[in-house]
């Protein structure tokens, strides 16, 4: 790839994914809302271009006509943190966006459209998780997520555009700054204080951010249009055992509150994602496993000083 477009730069695995295009000595234009909270390193670089509009304003102008574009990574979502997943209309309305994200990439010649589903998808799979199975969502934000695969897969159909969907994995990593279990654990931890959490018995797949986004960037340069590629580490554990494994890193005597708090629902959760497809069509398999990820993201936060709120929101 030489020339590609991306939506939702702003975001955590978003300016992640620009960053990675960019070193790979990919030229970028970038679709966001808000310029100002691109990192410096991307928006001071020569080979990105902003593009600051919300999506759903996009009309196909804003970009080069004779630009090539091979791939347009539609990574931009509103309403992910915990307190907006359920706003019914906020995830109706990415839907629409993806959707014109779609015709916009169309409309312009793009080689190949790529949006991020979630493994969100399918919270309550027990086993490794056969993307191509039924979906089972637990919150609106993750129905509305299987809602745009469908919608985009059929218009993408009726366009004649080459289309692939993508599962990203439980992502970690710095930059990452919301409530989610690893920076919880970490925040908590890094205070001296217990973190609380239910019986964390469920399998897991952790994926450590720079090789989430390196994932990405092989799909959508060797991916096969029309495939559903999960993104995963290929290893699972269970979810305790990575919890033990950050308090082990920081310091071994904390006390972990494991089982202090009542399950979020009476099945089981899972995020272990099988790899096989990514592997066979990319080559792709991860280079920096959990400890190493985890031992950059501890530094990134004792570096940022970030400080712990109550830690109820996110914790599985």
């Amino acid at each position: 790839m030489k020339r590609v477009i991306v939506t939702g730069g702003t975001g955590f695995i978003g300016s992640w994914l620009i960053q990675e295009l960019l070193e790979n000595q990919i030229e970028v234009t970038a679709v966001v809302r808000d310029r100002s909270r691109l990192p410096e390193h991307i928006l001071c670089h020569h080979n990105c271009t902003i593009v600051e509009k919300p999506v759903e304003r996009l009309t196909g102008e804003e970009f080069d006509p004779n630009g090539a574009y091979e791939a347009f990574f539609h990574l931009g979502w509103a309403g992910v943190s915990s307190e907006y997943k359920n706003e019914v209309e906020l995830q109706l309305n990415n839907i629409n966006m993806s959707l014109h994200a779609l015709d916009i990439c169309s409309r312009i010649g793009c080689g190949k459209f790529l949006a991020a589903g979630t493994v969100a998808e399918y919270v309550f799979c027990e086993d490794i998780m056969d993307v191509n199975a039924k979906q089972s969502p637990n919150d609106m934000y993750g129905a509305a997520k299987v809602s745009a695969h469908y919608f985009l897969e059929v218009r993408a159909r009726q366009l004649g555009q080459p289309f692939i969907w993508l599962v990203i994995p439980s992502t970690f990593g710095e930059r990452r700054d919301d409530n989610n279990i690893i920076t919880y654990t970490i925040r908590t931890l890094l205070k001296g204080e217990k973190p609380r959490y239910g019986h964390l018995e469920q399998m897991w797949d952790f994926l450590y951010v720079a090789e989430v986004v390196r994932a990405i960037r092989l799909i959508g340069e060797l991916g096969r249009a029309g495939r559903i590629y999960g993104i995963g580490s290929g290893k699972y554990m269970p979810l305790r055992a990575y919890i033990e494994k950050i308090r082990d890193l920081i310091d071994p005597a904390l006390e972990l509150g494991i089982g202090e708090l009542p399950a979020m629902s009476e099945r089981t959760f899972s995020s272990c994602v099988n790899i096989n497809e990514l592997t066979e069509d990319t080559g792709f398999y991860p280079r920096i496993g959990f400890e190493e990820g985890i031992i950059k993201t501890i530094a990134y936060l004792k570096e940022k000083g970030i400080g712990c709120d109550d830690g109820r929101n996110g914790i599985i």
